[in-house]
């Protein structure tokens, strides 16, 4: 078993100095590296595929920041309601905080991105080139002539542009996949903020995915020291069982991790349960001929032989909370109205006593009327005061210029005036509320909106 302190990261020496990790492949055919592989393709499909998905017409996820418009799971937001983002953040952290309760690290072994891409990407690039981990390790150690020199600017050629693609993609999170690629076609003159954001981006990966590695999951990832709030006696790890004494000190398990941790030395949080120390574990006890599951999925209560409790207290109360942030959001969902109108008084002269030629008295009040467009599309809308009001004699007197249907763009808002010609008599004690209709696409969405009149005290 190694010496290594568990106390102490692998990766760096006494002297603070990183100590690069060369992890060997793990086997083809384990039963964890079957079942690991098909779920990161699947989901290294999924993070390309995203900004292509829409529902009804609209992206799954965009995130149109220079517009403040953000479209999550096909529902059009704005910067005005980003509340309404706030459950969909605590579904997702809850949804993590459930999964490490229950199996850990998973996340970060099985479907982070981070590991996805330089798991099926560039550590795959780093075997074809510079051969297996003897053979990088040896490469990294030898001095620099031009047999290193031409495989490394090969190397890093190609993670230059995987990285690229990679920031165009990440691109199409924010201006849509197709507008991203066509800005490939374009002087980046055009587009100067966007070619940026993509330099930047592809920087990022560059250094992350190709030299950083498991550096960020050790030191920069707050994942990692989350992962001792969330998990319990009854959370699965990576499981070194020490009580069957069948250890040969062969060291694959060793080799194979990526973050160079040796699993026999109990729970670290290095460990991003990634399985590769299982199979490799596996593929030697079956050479040996001892049983497998040396090493394996287990909690500090199977390794003591007593049976996982699942309906646990933070299971409980982090599915809880789950639900509610789901419940709160759907409820929000429904009860949003993607058309509104907002009546405001006008800041002038509180009203004006007129009477007209049969020498009835009148009362006329000045509003403004605002209409809100939260729609993906423009909407047509017309207003007028309601029909309990026309039957009360009450009369609408617009400006000209608003006369007809008005046209509100996606997104944005309009604003109209007018006036309110309220019979004298209507007013009790200085005071008179009435309605005004808002009538948007021909009748498809009404909304009555209270108007408080005032007027005379009699």
């Amino acid at each position: 078993m190694s010496e290594t302190s568990p106390d102490a990261l692998t990766t760096t020496s006494t002297e603070g100095k990183r100590i690069k990790v060369f992890p060997a492949k793990a086997p083809k055919n384990g039963f964890w590296n079957l079942r690991r592989l098909w779920v990161q393709w699947g989901m290294l499909a999924l993070y390309v595929a995203v900004p292509w998905i829409q529902i009804h017409g609209h992206p799954l996820l965009q995130l149109d920041i220079a517009h403040r418009r953000f479209s999550v799971f096909g529902q059009l937001f704005f910067a005005h309601e980003v509340p309404n983002l706030v459950f969909v953040a605590l579904m997702f952290l809850m949804m993590i905080a459930l999964i490490t309760t229950l199996f850990g690290r998973a996340w970060c072994g099985w479907s982070c991105p981070q590991t996805v891409f330089i798991e099926r990407i560039y550590r795959k690039i780093d075997f074809l080139i510079d051969g297996d981990h003897l053979a990088q390790k040896k490469l990294n150690q030898a001095p620099m002539d031009i047999h290193k020199f031409f495989k490394r600017s090969l190397k890093y050629g190609i993670f230059g542009l995987i990285s690229i693609l990679l920031g165009q993609i990440f691109l199409g999170y924010f201006v849509g996949p197709k507008e991203a690629f066509s800005y490939l076609t374009m002087s980046p003159a055009e587009h100067p903020s966007a070619f940026l954001s993509v330099m930047i981006m592809s920087a990022v990966v560059m250094f992350d995915f190709g030299w950083f590695r498991e550096q960020f999951c050790l030191v920069a990832c707050p994942y990692g020291r989350m992962q001792s709030v969330f998990m319990d006696q009854g959370s699965f790890f990576l499981a070194y069982d020490d009580k069957r004494k069948d250890c040969i000190e062969c060291g694959k398990c060793v080799a194979v991790c990526p973050t160079g941790i040796d699993v026999r030395q109990g729970l670290q949080f290095e460990c991003i349960a990634c399985t590769a120390c299982a199979d490799a574990c596996d593929s030697v006890m079956t050479r040996i001929k001892k049983p497998k599951k040396l090493i394996g999925y287990g909690n500090l209560l199977t390794l003591q032989g007593k049976k996982t409790k699942w309906f646990r207290g933070r299971v409980v109360l982090y599915s809880g909370l789950f639900t509610i942030a789901a419940s709160a959001f759907a409820y929000r969902m429904e009860s949003r109205q993607v058309h509104q109108l907002e009546v405001i008084r006008a800041v002038d002269t509180p009203y004006q006593q007129v009477k007209d030629a049969d020498g009835k008295e009148w009362v006329i009040n000045h509003f403004k009327i605002r209409f809100y467009n939260l729609d993906w599309n423009e909407a047509k809308v017309d207003y007028s005061v309601s029909v309990s009001a026309k039957e009360k004699g009450i009369e609408m007197i617009r400006a000209p210029s608003d006369q007809g249907i008005q046209t509100v763009p996606s997104g944005g808002n309009v604003l109209s005036q007018f006036f309110l010609k309220v019979p004298k008599a209507d007013f009790v004690e200085g005071s008179a509320v009435t309605s005004v209709t808002g009538v948007w696409d021909n009748g498809e969405f009404k909304q009555d909106a209270e108007v408080k009149l005032v007027g005379p005290w009699r």
